[in-house]
């Protein structure tokens, strides 16, 4: 009984055969990609005149399909138009609020985080402070031991002021300036002859600054503006005549 064979493809149009699949096809000498080539071919021929072929005419009694509509909108009254301003108004307030914030943080951070070793700073140069009054005592003596040690001292203390200013510790001078309530720490006022109002004659302590904070105010005195005055000598206190008893008997 012999086997039926199928078409792969529907019959293209003219005279060109139809490729069937079967174990005839194999022992024609066709190889398995020409084989494929051929079925392709069919395949691409049958789609292009299914694309080509016309639509079927319609008679008088096809029922017409209508077009479908859209829905129609319904159109928003005044006060949900407002409504909807009034919400995108919001949404924008809160979100340049929420950045604004946001901004607000990151910058408190980094001020915090800059400024951490403000403390100890503050603490370490009153050690600073002693090491130089300690410099004030050394004696003048000759001693190559004690001028030795001195030196010694004032490397360290110098040593000490180079760290400080790497890390953005900076001492400043007062006298001579006028005096800033922001900077000067005023712990008198004295009259000074040829020194203007409110100029800093004195300096008690250095002031330090830490970046572009004031770490410690100075410690200075303040001129007056007026002159010294003038010390009036003191007079010798004038003998007091006492009365004679010889005369006041005499008389009596």
């Amino acid at each position: 009984m012999s086997k039926k064979k199928k078409p792969v493809a529907p019959p293209p149009a003219g005279n060109e055969s139809v490729i069937e699949l079967d174990e005839n096809a194999a022992s024609a000498g066709m190889s398995l990609q020409e084989i494929a080539d051929a079925l392709g071919k069919q395949m691409m021929q049958g789609k292009e005149e299914e694309q080509e072929a016309p639509e079927p005419e319609k008679g008088p009694g096809t029922p017409t399909v209508a077009p479908a509509k859209e829905a129609p909108v319904a159109p928003q009254n005044e006060e949900t138009s407002k409504k909807i301003k009034e919400l995108e108004a919001e949404v924008i307030r809160l979100v340049a609020e929420n950045r604004n914030q946001k901004g607000r943080l990151e910058n408190e951070f980094r001020t915090r985080l800059k400024f951490a070793t403000e403390d100890f700073f503050r603490d370490f140069i009153v050690v600073k402070d002693d090491m130089e009054k300690a410099l004030t005592f050394v004696p003048d003596t000759g001693d190559e031991k004690v001028a030795a040690f001195a030196d010694g001292i004032r490397h360290l203390n110098a040593n000490i002021e180079a760290l400080l200013r790497r890390f953005g510790v900076e001492s400043f001078d007062a006298i001579g300036t006028p005096f800033d309530p922001h900077l000067h720490q005023a712990m008198r006022m004295v009259d000074v002859a040829g020194r203007p109002a409110q100029e800093v004659v004195a300096q008690h302590l250095k002031g330090y600054r830490y970046c572009e904070r004031v770490l410690r105010p100075a410690m200075v005195d303040v001129a007056s503006g007026n002159a010294p005055a003038e010390e009036k000598p003191v007079e010798a206190p004038q003998d007091i005549p006492t009365p004679n008893n010889d005369t006041e008997e005499s008389h009596g």
